[in-house]
């Protein structure tokens, strides 16, 4: 069969499925499969056990072999080649957070576009992969190599599930991830997670806000004691997003540190330990780049630094705030650490904890990446060339992966949503359908050459 006749029936097909595809979204977006502690047998909590359970049969009514490693990923095998190539993506998701127009868990569809958390990271991914697959079992493809589907279910967290999959199973021999954008991610910044914590305070001030460390928050509140004794709620909204991409986003709990400080400069109502931690926050929360901390840095290959504050809590008398830092690949962690330490320790903070995750970066010349790239020029034509982001995927706990995909740019404004909702971590996540059976015409290419490399 020649390209072009392929390339009509694939787009015929696609046509005909398209229902069912979007009815395999909604039944993956109606769980909220947020990971969290083990509930029973459930490691990650009984909606990710269902939402990883709820794949698997989605993948044996298609046919394909699957089953559950240890409720902590799926595994859909297509091809019995001794040549493994890993397709790793995720079924839980972030919190809701706040500001929905929008069921978050029930998926809604307005013309092209579908809303619901998880559309776009990263169950309709999953699917829109699934479908490629199915595809080309329903034409009849018999692969020399063995394609394994791998969803996790603790990807938003601490990627725990990959960890232990590969301590258990050999890893393929290559892998590519569906959770960025197109074409081919060949590396990622290293990731660092901060937790500092304040002096004890003077108990006239309860700071809250954030619900997850990879997101900017949309709303934060505090309340605050007057010298009468009387509580007042202090509130203020922003504009949500990930924290790997703070273009756009505005963050609330920076926004509410520069609220209450300036009431507390007309009123003079606080400690000067609660100023220095209003002061910190407003740091930490303000431009998403590291600037006002000190931390800021660049390098040609993966661009600039971002750290946003994330979370903030009270325990007991003290503030603790999470920060969420993305460095270029050629940074180190322990200069950015010690950067840190310094600056939070001008305004009361210690550093309770510093996790980091070093950068993942691979040549983009490799014959795997530039099968990948082919695939995706073939259908895009439009010669977008590999690259290296902020965002964190699995990509980086795999031996030889890439980002590869389903993101492409489009524009939801038809969707009446207003500014700083539709991304993959803020309110109304959106997906475009036909964005998605573009994705599934660029695997099935990306199959049909790496199955013939």
């Amino acid at each position: 069969m020649g390209g072009w006749e392929a390339d009509s029936e694939l787009e015929a097909w696609l046509s005909k499925k398209e229902e069912a595809m979007v009815e395999d979204i909604t039944s993956l977006v109606e769980i909220p499969s947020v990971s969290g502690e083990q509930e029973g047998s459930a490691p990650y909590g009984k909606t990710c056990r269902a939402v990883l359970y709820r794949m698997l049969e989605i993948a044996g009514r298609y046919g394909f072999t699957c089953h559950s490693f240890r409720d902590k990923c799926a595994v859909i095998r297509y091809g019995n080649g001794t040549k493994k190539i890993g397709i790793w993506g995720h079924l839980d998701v972030v919190p809701e957070g706040t500001g929905w127009l929008y069921p978050p868990f029930s998926c809604t569809r307005k013309g092209d576009f579908l809303i619901g958390r998880g559309v776009q990271d990263n169950k309709g991914p999953a699917i829109a992969f699934l479908y490629a697959m199915r595809y080309l079992k329903e034409k009849g493809m018999v692969p020399c190599v063995t394609f394994l589907q791998i969803l996790g279910c603790r990807e938003e967290v601490d990627m725990e599930d990959v960890s232990s999959y590969l301590k258990e199973n050999p890893a393929p021999e290559v892998s590519f991830v569906t959770d960025c954008a197109f074409p081919v991610c060949y590396g990622e910044k290293g990731i660092c997670r901060a937790e500092f914590v304040s002096e004890k305070l003077d108990g006239n001030m309860v700071l809250s806000g954030g619900s997850a460390v990879n997101s900017i928050p949309a709303y934060a509140c505090a309340k605050i004691r007057s010298p009468q004794g009387k509580w007042k709620k202090v509130e203020a909204d922003g504009i949500s997003g990930h924290a790997a991409f703070p273009q756009g986003a505005n963050n609330a709990l920076g926004i509410l540190a520069e609220r209450i400080l300036c009431k507390n400069r007309e009123e003079n109502i606080l400690s000067d330990k609660e100023e220095r931690v209003l002061k910190f926050l407003k740091k930490a929360c303000g431009d998403g780049y590291g600037k006002e901390l000190n931390i800021a840095c660049e390098d040609h290959i993966s661009g600039v630094l971002t750290a946003s504050g994330t979370v903030v809590r009270m325990e007991g008398e003290k503030a603790v705030v999470e920060m969420d830092i993305r460095y270029p690949v050629t940074a180190k962690a322990e200069d950015i650490w010690r950067q840190l330490e310094n600056e939070a320790g001008k305004y009361g903070f210690s550093i309770r904890s510093f996790e980091d995750n070093a950068p993942s970066y691979i040549d983009k010349n490799t014959p795997f990446v530039t099968c990948l790239s082919g695939a995706y020029e073939e259908v895009m034509k439009d010669g977008k060339k590999p690259y290296v982001m902020g965002g964190g995927t699995y990509a980086r706990k795999i031996p030889n992966a890439v980002g590869f995909g389903p993101g492409l740019e489009f524009d939801w404004k038809e969707t009446g949503l207003p500014m700083g909702h539709g991304n993959c971590h803020s309110a109304d996540e959106v997906q475009s359908v036909s964005n998605l059976k573009t994705a599934v015409k660029i695997y099935v290419k990306a199959l049909q050459k790496l199955d013939a490399l």
